[in-house]
């Protein structure tokens, strides 16, 4: 609900969504609220569950796979 307030009093502002990945917030939920009318204009950050993808030596592969992850769900969402 606050996102979308936000999202109305600016419509062309640059938001940054924390909390979605690994501190379970809900991807869906913030970008039916917050995207404005070209589908963008929201920064979605997900370092957690990125930085922490891995502790071996294939963290660059899994770091990869989480964001790339990240985008795909992003992108399936805006259709």
């Amino acid at each position: 609900a606050e996102l979308l307030t936000i999202r109305e009093v600016a419509p062309r502002l640059l938001i940054l969504v924390p909390g979605i990945g690994s501190q379970a917030g809900d991807l869906a939920t913030a970008l039916d609220a917050g995207l404005d009318s070209s589908g963008g204009g929201l920064l979605i950050n997900s370092s957690r569950s990125i930085t922490y993808a891995s502790t071996g030596a294939d963290f660059a592969t899994a770091a990869g796979t989480a964001a790339k992850s990240l985008r795909d769900q992003i992108n399936a969402v805006r259709g």
